[in-house]
């Protein structure tokens, strides 16, 4: 309930915000919509960001994304346009597991250009039979929204990846 109620104040704020006649009013509606944008949630994300970056093994890409290999893999990579199949765990930063490939009858299918950014990013680096912990601020996943059940708007995210294969066309049109 109280995600919703941020999710809706944000929206009220960014709609009426530059409406009001004062700009003390105008501050105001910005203050409301950097509260609502940074709230717990996003900086218990960043604090766990900002440790995880000093931990061995741990690389920080220009955007944020932070992964460490598990497992290396050599070959080809991925484009924007493949299908790829994976294996994957997803937590939140309090170690909640929130989705897990394992709870599926069969490792799904993705376009790369339909996965949240942080996916998209690593994706694009990692060849088949490579798996990597990736480590995502709330801009890279879902951002200011929450997809529902366990996470709440705002979250950085955890996630084990692993790159199965990467679809030959023919058989990703299947």
């Amino acid at each position: 309930m109280r995600v919703l109620g941020i999710v809706v104040l944000s929206l009220l704020v960014t709609i009426i915000s530059g409406c009001g006649k004062s700009d003390e009013e105008k501050k105001f509606h910005q203050q409301l919509l950097d509260k609502a944008l940074n709230d717990d949630t996003k900086k218990e994300g960043v604090l766990f960001l900002q440790e995880n970056a000093r931990k061995d093994g741990v690389v920080v890409t220009d955007s944020g994304l932070q992964y460490k290999i598990l497992q290396a893999a050599e070959g080809p990579k991925p484009n924007m346009l493949n299908r790829v199949r994976v294996s994957y765990t997803g937590w939140t930063v309090n170690g909640e597991q929130f989705e897990s490939s394992a709870d599926k009858a069969e490792n799904p299918v993705f376009t790369v250009r339909d996965v949240i950014k942080g996916w998209r990013e690593a994706l694009l680096k990692m060849s088949p039979g490579a798996r990597w912990m990736i480590y995502m601020p709330s801009e890279l996943g879902y951002g200011a929204r929450s997809p529902g059940g366990m996470v709440p708007a705002n979250s950085a995210l955890i996630f084990e990846i692993e790159l199965l294969e990467i679809l030959p066309q023919e058989k990703a049109d299947q």
